[in-house]
């Protein structure tokens, strides 16, 4: 089974973590039984799928309408749950798997083996479900305890597999904290508190966390709740910004189920006060200080904190804080570096890095809780902070210290408890300095010459108690400059004067008037001393006389240009202006104009409130050099209809206003425009929508002009409306231009407006309305009951149509509804006609439908009323709910039936399925399987509900009363529906009027209880005495009638009256009237039953009712608790260790009670329990070596699974001593080639250190506990710590005692073993001989862990090719890396590639745990195949070759009989012959007289005899050991012979064509079948030789790469 993990994150889970869940919702979900829960399962999900099939392997359709990543089939539910239930009990929830593709599958499922969870299946589970079909299996689950499980159904089909989650929710803790928690009315920046009590109302001990949002804060944070323990939960909202606030308080269960509560409150101000906003000092010198007094008024009724603040909000006081942040940590960081450097201290970078961090953190924390009170070097207040009393004041004092003399300005601010805002305080006060002053203050000079040296004198007077240092600063002005003071710095003694001394040597000509300004020290302004005078002025004139505009028109500018010149020797500042000019606005030109339609300049004689400013000179000041000029441009752009005579004058600076002044002429004309058509006709117009047309202006005049349509004026009393898009503009001189014009028609009929010289007309006509249907039918309609029919109106033009309805006749039954309204242009509208009929007959009115400015349209409408006139004055039909009853108890409803009709009804009832009589007249229903699903409570012979009186006459207006009773003997819901008939006024037939369905629910009796669990909580600590336990039981009836209950409850608890003494046994049953309420009390003995460790007593409180058998109960449950740990184990396992070592493991111990827990630990001195062993040392290990030269040692076991060190080795000592004969036949598969004998293999480690003898330790000396003793509150945790110390091949056992003072004995079993890892190789060379250069070579070696201690291996300076293409030269072992446990083993596979011809000697290490590293040895030779034969063209007649043949025929024994040659089985004839052919080709090569071709043969011969002797004798040795399968074949060609073998080492045929000369096959196929094995290299099949005069060497078909070879007729 899978442990506790949060359901939340179960796959399937359909509810969001995110969602947040109330406690009632949560409660209600935990309430549900396993039917319920499947009942309101209503979203159904698709399975995720774990493993897709290949669809077209397992069935033969291959398309399926359902997507890849979606199921085929459909389970329900998509998750199984299980909750609410007993252990030991059997449940049952069904799993439907329905088919939702097109297609059939075949499903199988399966169920993983548990102990708690069984699968039913139907016999034929494993079956095709067809489409849209389901199959069924059953869950069956067997809880042993009350916790959560968890497992899955798997579902197998011929698509996918996917899983069907199952889950168990086991008990659960639900704390009742309330669903809403409000705060009202509450200071801002206070603390407001309320106090919760919680009681856990679950089945399971509460393990929570509370956790909620500013400004809400709760305590505890987190804490354990036991089963209905109750506790105090603080809330605190301390907001800091006023209005409503509103969070979430979540509690989080351990369970991993969230709940939350709604947090509310709202932040107000409370009344605190500062007496005043500002206090403002006199003036004070800059050495002395001045006090004011201010007033904090506390008129709340809270305890007010209060802080002076630098900062106006918290975000500016952050701030402040983030700005001062570098400055102290560079200030932090060099007086570190200062340090460093005093003490002289070398450290280290990381070191120093390390004191500066620190450094900074405590910068950073230091800033965080300060305060930032309110600092300041001028102003002071006390004290900064401190607290205020309800209805109490305080009292700041305010201290100002300047230390300069200048006005200082502060604003403070009050932090202050119920205010969300500072309260500001503006500190004022003004420091002043030493009083110094000229005698005189103003010097004028009068006239002065140009460039003509003045001197002047003044003195400076100090009338101050202090020393006035002063010093003259610089002037900034060119007059300034001519200005020379001595002396420019000096001091000046209180109540003395110095005298200054004035140069003047004027430059600039004019008037002039001067400050020269002393700086005073101390002082924030400047000693001031102006001097005045006049330096004589220039003269200048103009280029023309004068500046004629002429004629202009009417807001177009006009330009003219002059030059003013310079005749003076200095230069000339000059203003330019025209006096007569207006002051107001500038004059708007024409394209500003057009823009401004509303703009007076349109209305004749409209005038402004100051004349325009028509004129702009450029430029209008300015200096003109000596002896220099100046261009000024005057424009005109002219507002005003007059002749202009104006002057344009010239002001010199400092010289004088209009000195120069010269003419400007102007006249301004508007030219005149002209309308081409003045008469516009618009036609027909529809009322208040707007057309359009055009008109066109004309301008015949030699000037531009602007247009503009005037707005319409008295626009309410005109018959139409006009304006224009296109209201002004400009027309050139001598052009037109179209003006569009809008025209709104207000009055029907025809319309004419005017406008100045336009008249405009047109025809008003209001909308055309189309109404239908002009004939409205009812039909048969119910009586006195509303029926609608639909009027539509069309309007069909493009205004609205305003309408409204009258009904003909006063009583009509027809009502309209809207009665009036407006039809939108170019749509409908629909209008509603009721009929209400109050008898039935045939009903006729007219409709008069009024269309505003338009036609009226009349609408004919008709009816005919069915049904009834009979009302009752309570609701009665269709339905008539009874509300809930008492069982036994008589039923009764009364009310009026009136008849509203206008003819006489005989009425009378029946219960339908019933006769008048009060019999069934249904037949009773067929016992079978057809009615199994109907009720099973037989149905009674006579209704419950009956009606009087049953027959009854009623008149028009008549009221007759009836009344309607019934009772039931069980508690059920009762469903009979009466029917009422009547006949009608004169009628001879009967009809239905009425059908009426009662429902009746007579429920049980139910009483309300204070508590539906009762908890005792009993903490006994060692020198306590167990006492008697209350508490307090309230039973309210809370039905309408009252009931008599019997209460009953067994030991250890007992019923108490209010006085806490036993109820008697078979005491008066106790009768509870509406709404009583009773008092008792439940007595718990915490002494019934005996021993130390906590126990949990729960029983059931019965309450029986004597009117009825519904029975309630009420959980009592008592927790006494002593001093009880928990350990998280009951043993501690150090497993196997390396000798003469230690290691220590850490125990959680747990305090789990509420009380303190006093321990210490001992050892348990039986020696039957505790024990010390040694381990013997492993047997050595002997390889037996093979009996048969080149055969290999088995390699490796098949050993199933881990077995015991001991075994493990008693097995790997028979697996070498197996015989090799017996091994697999596929332990060959691995190598390409046979292997030569390896060397014995050899165990490592440290095996020797246990043949020490050794000690004999205590048990002290082998484990040890700490700590020792030690004391754990409630809910506190502490690790114990076990050591274990390796003695070498120790294994031990003991008993660790822990002894709990008041409290029981716990036992924790502590067990440990050491050893030495140790391993063996089976080999430690390999050799694989003479092998192809270009083949990858394989072999196996296999690694065991003969010891008892897993260890890793590696591999080191492995090759990085892979097994397929490994680097020519380097071993590959794979696997490089891994971990054996004790008595496994690993088979390490080693490729090689030679890459080269000649011998090869490698070795690779594998390094084991700490152990030094073992070394294999490889070994070989790389070689290539070659064939070389030396044959004479004419064997017969040459003796020698002759006598070769006759002895090789013999030896060999080939016999061409049939076409098979055999062989002969011994090695030393094949090694003899090649011996002879060597010693005859050497004898030849001495003779002289041989032919040329001879010589040339025994010089080839020679040079490659060495290099094939070694590849010969390993073709001698492997047709040995696997003789070839040879044939000799003839072909259609008689001179050529066909030569077909089959070389063991490739497992493949060889062929050979050898072309005959004269020679004869017979004389071939020794030669050749002896040469065949020699050719190792597969993948050559053909070898071709043409027998010529001279030797061949025979290469192998397509072997291009053997290059340095003589290829064919060489």
């Amino acid at each position: 089974m899978i442990p506790h993990i949060n359901p939340r994150r179960q796959q399937g889970r359909t509810e969001d973590s995110s969602d947040e869940l109330i406690l009632s919702a949560f409660q209600k979900e935990m309430s549900l039984t396993i039917k319920q829960r499947l009942a309101s399962t209503k979203n159904l999900n698709l399975p995720q799928i774990v493993q897709p099939q290949h669809k077209h392997e397992m069935s033969h359709h291959q398309f399926s309408a359902a997507g890849l990543d979606h199921s085929s089939l459909q389970p329900c539910p998509s998750e199984v749950v299980f909750q609410n239930y007993t252990p030991g009990e059997l449940y049952e929830v069904p799993v439907v798997l329905r088919n939702r593709d097109k297609v059939p599958h075949l499903v199988k499922v399966t169920l993983e083996s548990s102990p708690y969870f069984q699968l039913e299946i139907p016999s034929d589970a494993s079956r095709k479900v067809p489409p849209g079909l389901s199959m069924t299996v059953r869950i069956l689950f067997t809880p042993g305890q009350n916790k959560d499980y968890f497992h899955q159904l798997l579902c197998i089909t011929d698509r996918e597999e996917f899983i069907v989650p199952i889950r168990a929710i086991g008990a659960r803790a639900i704390l009742d904290f309330p669903g809403q928690l409000e705060f009202w009315q509450c200071p801002v920046k206070y603390s407001t508190e309320k106090t919760l009590l919680v009681r856990n109302l679950g089945n399971w001990a509460a393990h929570y966390q509370l956790s909620t949002q500013s400004p809400f804060s709760v305590t505890p944070a987190m804490g354990t709740l036991g089963i209905g323990d109750s506790m105090q939960v603080t809330v605190e909202f301390q907001p800091q910004k006023t209005g409503d606030h509103s969070a979430s308080l979540a509690v989080h269960y351990d369970t991993g189920e969230d709940t939350h509560t709604s947090l509310h409150g709202r932040a107000v101000d409370v009344h605190i006060r500062l007496d005043r906003n500002a206090v403002t000092f006199g003036k004070t010198y800059i050495t002395r200080s001045n006090r004011a007094i201010v007033h904090i008024h506390n008129l709340s009724n809270i305890t007010a904190c209060f802080q002076w603040k630098a900062a106006d909000t918290q975000e500016q006081e952050d701030q402040l804080k983030l700005r001062q942040y570098p400055r102290l940590c560079q200030q932090e960081k060099d007086k570190l570096s200062d340090f460093l450097k005093k003490c002289r201290v070398d450290i280290t970078r990381r070191e120093h890095s390390a004191l500066l961090t620190r450094t900074l953190q405590r910068v950073r924390a230091k800033l965080q809780e300060d305060p930032m009170l309110f600092y300041d070097d001028i102003f002071c207040l006390e004290p900064k902070e401190g607290e205020i009393w309800p209805k109490c004041s305080t009292e700041i004092s305010v201290f100002f210290k300047p230390q300069e003399a200048r006005l200082y300005k502060q604003a403070v601010y009050c932090d202050i408890s119920g205010r969300e805002t500072r309260l500001p305080l503006l500190l004022i006060g003004e420091g002043i300095g030493p009083q110094l002053h000229f005698n005189p203050e103003e010097l004028n000079i009068g006239k002065v010459f140009f460039r003509a040296a003045h001197r002047y004198e003044v003195i400076l007077l100090n009338s101050g108690p202090l020393e006035a240092p002063f010093s003259l600063i610089p002037p900034t002005t060119a007059m300034g400059s001519c200005f020379t003071f001595m002396p420019q710095e000096g001091v000046v003694a209180p109540d003395r004067l110095k005298i200054i001394q004035i140069s003047f040597c004027p430059t600039i000509l004019g008037q002039f008037q001067e400050e020269f300004c002393f700086h005073v020290t101390e002082s924030p302004k400047p000693v001031t001393l102006t001097i005045r005078g006049c330096v004589m002025g220039p003269t200048f004139h103009f280029d023309v006389p004068a500046l004629h505009f002429g004629d202009v028109s009417f807001g177009f500018p006009c330009t003219l240009r002059c030059c003013l010149s310079n005749t003076s020797l200095a230069p000339m500042a000059f203003n330019l202006r025209i006096p007569e000019d207006g002051l107001g606005e500038p004059s708007i030109c024409s394209s500003v104009q057009i823009l401004k339609i509303n703009h007076p300049s349109w209305r004749k004689g409209a005038r402004g409130f100051m004349k325009p400013r028509e004129f702009k000179i450029s430029p209008c000041r300015g200096t003109v050099r000596a002896l220099g000029s100046q261009d000024i441009e005057v424009t005109l752009c002219s507002n005003t209809v007059r002749e202009y005579e104006l002057e344009l004058v010239v002001d010199v600076d400092g010289v004088g206003k209009k000195l120069l002044a010269m003419p400007l002429t102007a006249r301004c004309i508007v030219p005149a425009l002209r309308v081409l058509t003045p008469v516009v006709a618009f036609g027909c117009c529809s009322l208040k929508f707007p057309y359009k047309e055009k008109l066109t202006l004309v301008n015949d005049s030699d000037f531009p002009g602007c247009y503009h349509v005037l707005s319409q004026e008295h626009k309410e009393e005109a018959t139409a409306w006009f304006s224009s898009s296109m209201p002004s503009g400009i027309i050139e001189a001598h052009s037109s231009v179209e003006i569009p014009i809008t025209l709104e028609a207000q009055q029907l009929g025809e319309c004419n407006i005017t406008a100045e010289e336009i008249h405009l007309q047109c025809i008003g006509q209001g909308p055309l309305v189309y109404v239908h249907p002009r004939e409205i039918n009812f039909g048969a309609i119910q009586v006195l009951q509303d029926s609608s029919k639909i009027l539509q109106l069309f309007n069909q033009t493009v205004i609205p149509a305003p309408f409204w309805v009258e009904m003909g006749g006063k009583r009509s039954p027809w009502r309209i509804e809207p009665s009036k309204g407006v039809v939108p242009p170019a749509s409908e509208v629909s209008v509603i006609v009721t009929a209400n009929l109050h008898d039935t007959k045939k009903f006729q009115n007219k409709v008069k439908v009024f269309i505003e400015n338009s036609h009226t349209t009349t609408i004919s409408l008709q009816a005919e009323g069915i049904g009834t006139t009979i009302v009752t004055d309570k609701p009665l039909a269709p339905k008539l709910d009874l509300k809930p009853h008492f069982s036994f108890t008589p039923c009764r409803y009364q009310f009026r039936m009136t008849n509203e009709g206008r003819r006489i009804h005989r009425l009378f009832w029946t219960t339908e399925g019933f006769s008048i009589s009060g019999r069934s007249t249904r037949p009773p229903a067929l016992s079978g399987t057809k009615n199994k699903g109907a009720s099973q409570s037989p149905r009674p012979c006579s209704p419950v509900f009956k009606l009087q009186p049953r027959m009854v006459d009623l008149r028009p207006g008549q009221t007759v009363e009836m009344v309607l009773e019934g009772c039931s003997s069980t508690a059920q819901e009762v469903k009979e529906r009466l029917l009422c008939y009547a006949f009608v006024g004169k009628e001879t037939a009967k009809k239905q009027i009425m059908q009426v369905d009662v429902t009746c629910k007579f429920i049980l009796p139910a009483v309300q209880m204070s508590a539906r669990t009762i908890t005792f909580h009993v903490e006994k600590k060692p020198s306590d005495v167990l006492m008697l336990q209350y508490q307090p039981l309230s039973l309210k009836n809370i039905c309408s009638l009252p009931f008599s209950i019997v209460l009953d409850l067994e030991q250890p608890f007992q019923i108490c009256n209010v006085d806490r003494q036993p109820l008697p046994a078979g005491s008066k049953p106790v009768v509870l009237d509406v709404g009583e309420e009773l008092h008792l009390c439940i007595q718990f003995n915490p002494a019934y039953e005996k021993g130390l460790n906590s126990w949990v007593a729960e029983r059931v409180l019965r309450m029986h009712f004597l009117e009825h058998p519904h029975e309630e109960q009420i959980t009592v449950r008592g927790e006494v608790f002593f001093p009880n740990l928990h350990f998280q184990t009951k043993a501690v396992d150090f497993g196997c260790i390396i000798n003469h070592t230690e290691q220590e493991l850490h125990m959680e111990m747990t305090n789990c009670g509420p009380i303190p827990a006093q321990y210490h630990w001992s050892f348990l001195t039986d020696r039957q329990v505790n024990t010390i062993r040694f381990r013997p040392s492993p047997p050595t290990f002997k390889p037996q070596s093979s009996k048969k030269e080149g055969v290999l040692p088995r390699k490796h076991s098949k050993t199933e699974g881990v077995e015991k060190p001991t075994k493990a080795l008693e097995a790997m000592q028979d697996s070498a001593q197996e015989d090799p004969a017996q091994q697999p036949a596929d332990a060959e598969a691995l190598s390409s080639t046979a292997v030569k004998p390896r060397r014995p293999v050899r165990r490592r480690g440290l095996g020797r250190v246990s043949e020490v003898k050794q000690p004999n330790p205590r048990m002290q000396e082998v484990f040890d506990v700490h700590p020792l003793w030690g004391e754990l509150e409630p809910g506190e945790s502490q690790l114990v710590t076990f050591t274990f110390f390796g003695h070498p091949n120790i294994v031990a056992r003991v008993a660790a005692l822990c002894h709990v003072e008041g409290g029981p004995t716990y036992e924790v079993v502590v067990t440990g073993e050491a050893s030495c890892p140790s391993y063996q190789l089976d080999v430690e060379e390999i050799d694989w001989g003479l092998q192809v250069f270009n083949k990858v070579l394989k072999a196996e070696v296999t690694l065991r862990n003969t010891g008892v201690i897993e260890f890793t291996y590696v591999v080191p300076g492995s090759s990085t090719g892979t097994a397929a293409k490994p680097l020519p030269g380097v071993p590959l072992v794979l696997p490089t890396t891994g971990s054996l446990a004790p008595g496994r083993k690993q088979v390490l596979k080693v490729y090689y590639l030679p890459g080269k011809l000649g011998v090869f000697c490698r070795n690779f290490q594998v390094q084991v745990a700490y152990l030094e590293p073992a070394e294999v040895h490889l070994k070989g030779e790389g070689t290539s195949p070659r064939i070389t034969m030396d044959l004479p063209c004419m064997l017969k007649g040459n003796e020698k070759y002759e006598r070769i043949q006759k002895k090789r025929r013999q030896n060999m024994g080939v016999h061409i009989k049939g076409g098979t040659p055999s062989f002969p089985s011994d090695i030393a004839d094949w090694e003899e012959i090649l011996q002879e052919e060597e010693e005859n080709q050497e004898e030849e090569e001495r003779q002289s007289n041989e032919s040329s071709y001879l010589q040339s043969s025994a010089v080839k011969g020679s040079s490659m005899g060495s290099s094939m002797k070694s590849s010969m004798k390993l073709s001698m040795k492997s047709l040995m050991d696997s003789p070839p399968e040879s044939s000799l074949e003839s072909s259609k060609d008689e001179s050529v012979t066909t030569v077909r073998t089959a070389a063991p080492p490739f497992g493949r045929s060889q062929l050979f064509h050898v072309t005959r000369a004269p020679c004869t096959p017979q004389q071939l196929s020794g030669a050749l079948m002896a040469l065949v094995p020699s050719l190792p290299i597969p993948g050559h099949d053909h070898v071709s030789a043409q027998c010529c005069p001279i030797p061949l060497v025979m290469i192998p078909h397509g072997d291009d790469h053997l290059s340095g070879y003589p290829r064919e007729g060489s």
